[in-house]
Parts: structure tokens; C-alpha cells; sequence
């Protein structure tokens, strides 16, 4: 049970972390004005969304399924955390459209797209750490 958390928390960590990282590295994307920059770019974002992003959150959640029927009664915390991450989850799913937006045309516009993003991932992430950590209700 201890490895399977401890799986759980590392695949949390790189998922996380790609998430926070990639609506700034799509913004950078924007750049076509640089030829070589933006082909090595691209398909720079796609192999970490294809083999670290999406594969952490997989193993995340594939984790965290298996953990859940040892957790606790459904208590409203966890109810709360879990409507979080499937909204993390639709995050991670428009970072990999902005991705396939980038490839087929660039354009500035996507930068607003990625700091709402951004902030907006950055705020579920917050609000998720403080469920699991405070377990307020």
C-alpha cells in the first residue's frame, strides 16, 4: 500500500508539474517568426505532453482509483477533491488542443488563452492541495 502511494505522489508530482510548465511553454510556441526555434518547439511540447504529461496523469489516476475504496467513507472533502481533478483532467485535455492549434497555425491570440489556462490550473492545483491537506468539510 505504501509503494502504491508512493507511485501515486510521484506521478502526481510530474503531472502537476507538466501542467503549471506547459501553457507557458505553448505560449512560446507562438513564436514562428524563428523557424528553427519553432519546429524544434513544437514538437518539443508534443513529446512532453505524448510521454511525460499524459502518461503521469494516467498513472496518477489509475493510482489514486485503487487507493480510493481504501480511503476513508465518501466524506465531502474527497467528493470536492475528486470534481477538482476532473476538472484538472479537462485542463490537461485543453493544453493538448492549444498544442494542435499551435502546430496548424500559430498565432498571438493563443497567448491570453495560455495565461488564463495557466492561471486557471494553477488555481485547481492550489485548491486541491488545500482538500487533501486541510480536509476542510
Amino acid at each position: 500500500m505504501h509503494l502504491l502511494k508512493l507511485l501515486h505522489f510521484a506521478a502526481l508530482l510530474a503531472w502537476c508539474g507538466t501542467l503549471l510548465y506547459m501553457p507557458a511553454m505553448i505560449a512560446a510556441g507562438t513564436r514562428h517568426n524563428q523557424p528553427m526555434f519553432y519546429r524544434d518547439h513544437t514538437h518539443l511540447m508534443r513529446l512532453m505532453f505524448t510521454l511525460v504529461s499524459s502518461p503521469a496523469a494516467l498513472l496518477a489516476i489509475i493510482s489514486g482509483t485503487v487507493l480510493f475504496p481504501g480511503a476513508a467513507a465518501l466524506e465531502p472533502w474527497l467528493i470536492l477533491k475528486l470534481s477538482v481533478v476532473c476538472l484538472l483532467v479537462i485542463g490537461h485535455a485543453l493544453c493538448g488542443v492549444l498544442i494542435l492549434k499551435i502546430e496548424r497555425r500559430p498565432e498571438g491570440r493563443i497567448r491570453r488563452h495560455c495565461a488564463i489556462l495557466g492561471s486557471l490550473l494553477t488555481v485547481l492545483l492550489g485548491v486541491t492541495l488545500w482538500l487533501v491537506l486541510a480536509k476542510p468539510l
